[in-house]
């Protein structure tokens, strides 16, 4: 019996190696890359954005991000006092986030 179920696994392995093999000789498929844009080099005007549908959208999403809390504390605490006028560029650069990260953290802060 255990020479069995050795052969067995030995031929089920061969059957996948030469289906692996003749498959990946036929085919050769090369995925395109992929171009990534960051957002963070953006130049956006505030009230412009706010007047887009999708503002609250984004306004909600970033808000329920686990890292918000202490980006909006970082930005009130060490940024705030020394830059009252940064650009949202500016503060996304700063921060490693996204433009519209920055934005929703700008506007809060500047509604209170």
């Amino acid at each position: 019996m255990p020479g069995i179920k050795g052969w067995d696994a030995t031929l089920k392995q061969d059957k996948l190696h030469k289906h692996t093999k003749s498959r990946s000789e036929e085919v050769s498929i090369k995925p395109e890359p992929r171009k990534k844009t960051s957002t963070r080099m953006m130049d956006i005007d505030l009230s412009e954005f706010k007047a887009n549908p999708l503002w609250p959208i984004l306004v909600e999403t970033t808000m329920r991000s686990p890292l918000y809390s202490g980006l909006a504390g970082y930005y009130q605490d060490k940024i705030l006092p020394k830059d009252p006028d940064i650009s949202p560029k500016e503060l996304a650069s700063k921060l490693s986030i996204s433009i519209g990260e920055a934005l929703v953290i700008l506007d809060a802060n500047h509604r209170e």
